[in-house]
């Protein structure tokens, strides 16, 4: 109990920051929020759509979380009220793998791998981001729980129900990643142990009816809404879009996520290669295939497929946090690799704020756009580089209190970083800014906006549902506001008034912006 404390505790000082005040990021985030803004407005709960355009990429599960969290909540204009499932879910995941660990190694190994996880950068920008991600890996987590108390035959009253729960949800969260991983899971372990009949407590009636019953009603109602359109653009226009070639741009050949791993499992990746390499050397033993079994064909599968963002590798970070905690525990990673640690931290958390904060200015040149918050990421990123060289020194003496410093260190860091930093960036966030532009202007002119040029998802979540996304001016009468993105060819009357303009960088198309706002007559 103390453990799942802590680790709660730790959850809250690592994920609480920025969640209120950090803006909406383009593009998946604000297309979530925005779909989810609309169900709240329509009261139609089984179509998604994004504006007039349905939105049939993933299932319904997030959109419903993130419309309870805004019911439960009363704000419908604040994008945290859609972070809670992610924040809550990020949580779970944390504790989950703490369970995970205390059935496979030891209630220690668990709670330091909990650690470990709950500490790396992709969990920490997940658990602040309103889509799929981190609620679907919460639902992983419990359904590999499920097997892994089948695989190293523990009793557990009802166990194939949270089995098959956990798939139905994951499923209708974000589709087949769950019931993938799991079932590589399984098939490798069925290998290792060359059969499957481990597997029977969990292939029960009721399991499986639960899991129909979960997923199957709205894919039925969805189905029939939308006369099978659903299922051409979930399956056939994404999810076997990105099997082929690369989607969207996103394309990368095969060791991308090795390349990654470094940056998103920050600040632990130096270690958690070696771990796995030590982990090959025990894959007699019946705790360390199950985590083999987790990791390596669901990477391999990652890596393979055609389409890749960073966040994709991350069902399988929890294996890894597990890994690497036995290897620690065992103390087979000696001061060397720790060293290498160090190295990392030292290069990179000074150099990861100056990249934040000296940014390119809105001509597209590099500049100190923001002289305080410079100072204090590089600040923040020096005092997490001493309290690291402080734990390098206490590292044989006291081990545990050195790890205590670097943790600290490091929860300084995100919190600054998330809290103060990123929010504060004006320059990256060109859709907040426009939003502060146009808002004195809406009780005289109170019709939609209309954007021209720029059309990033996150200026409608800020500006509203009807806001109009165009490419040249439409004919009109009475009084309107036009944003207009400054190298648009497009031609205003005489008699537009120019109200203010704001510059920023659109880091969705790596390209500076400026839009000008005019009111029309």
């Amino acid at each position: 109990m103390k453990h799942f404390f802590w680790l709660l505790l730790l959850c809250l000082f690592l994920y609480l920051p920025g969640q209120t005040n950090l803006p909406v990021f383009d593009r998946d985030e604000a297309r979530f929020a925005q779909a989810s803004k609309q169900m709240v407005e329509t009261g139609d709960y089984v179509n998604i759509n994004f504006q007039t355009q349905p939105r049939h990429k993933k299932p319904v599960g997030i959109y419903w979380l993130q419309t309870l969290s805004v019911n439960m909540t009363g704000t419908a204009d604040q994008i945290w009220a859609y972070r809670l499932p992610s924040w809550l879910g990020a949580i779970v995941a944390v504790l989950g793998t703490m369970a995970i660990g205390t059935l496979l190694l030891t209630p220690e190994a668990g709670f330091l791998a909990g650690i470990l996880l709950a500490s790396t950068l992709l969990m920490g920008v997940e658990a602040r981001m309103a889509k799929t991600d981190a609620v679907q890996l919460a639902c992983l987590v419990l359904a590999q729980f499920a097997l892994a108390r089948v695989w190293m035959n523990t009793p557990a009253r009802r166990n194939d129900l949270v089995f098959w729960a956990a798939l139905g949800a994951g499923m209708l969260v974000k589709g087949p990643i769950v019931p993938m991983v799991c079932g590589l899971t399984a098939l490798t372990l069925s290998v290792f142990r060359r059969s499957g009949e481990w597997l029977k407590p969990l292939v029960t009636k009721e399991g499986i009816a639960l899991c129909l019953g979960i997923t199957l009603p709205w894919l039925l109602v969805i189905t029939l809404k939308t006369h099978g359109e659903f299922w051409v653009e979930s399956v056939g226009r994404d999810l076997l879009a990105k099997a082929a070639s690369g989607q969207e741009g996103h394309g990368a050949p095969p060791g991308y996520y090795l390349l990654t791993f470094f940056l998103t499992f920050w600040p632990w990746g130096p270690l958690a290669v070696p771990a796995l390499w030590l982990a090959l050397k025990q894959r007699n033993d019946t705790h360390v295939q199950f985590l083999l079994a987790w990791i390596i064909p669901g990477w391999l599968v990652f890596e393979f497929m055609p389409t890749k963002l960073l966040h994709y590798t991350l069902p399988v970070f929890p294996a890894l946090a597990l890994l690497l905690a036995h290897t620690l525990r065992l103390n087979k990673v000696t001061g060397a690799l720790l060293f290498a640690l160090l190295v990392v931290v030292a290069l990179g958390v000074p150099l990861a704020p100056t990249a934040i904060f000296v940014l390119l200015a809105p001509e597209g040149g590099v500049g100190w756009t923001n002289a305080p918050l410079s100072i204090l990421g590089l600040t923040s990123g020096l005092l997490l580089l001493g309290t690291a060289l402080a734990a390098w020194q206490m590292r044989e003496a006291k081990p545990h209190l050195a790890g205590l410093v670097f943790l600290g260190g490091l929860v300084n860091f995100y919190a600054v970083a998330f809290s103060q930093i990123l929010p504060e960036t004006d320059t990256l966030w060109v859709s907040r800014s426009a939003a502060q532009l146009v808002t004195p202007y809406r009780e005289t002119c109170p019709g939609p906006v209309t954007s021209i040029g720029y059309a990033e998802p996150s200026l409608v979540f800020y500006l509203g549902t009807d806001t109009k996304l165009a490419s040249d001016l439409e004919l009109g009468q009475g009084c309107r506001l036009v944003l207009l993105e400054q190298r648009t060819a497009t031609t205003f009357p005489p008699a537009a008034e120019r109200l203010g303009s704001v510059s920023g960088f659109n880091y969705s198309k790596g390209n500076p912006v400026t839009l000008t706002l005019y009111r029309l007559n």
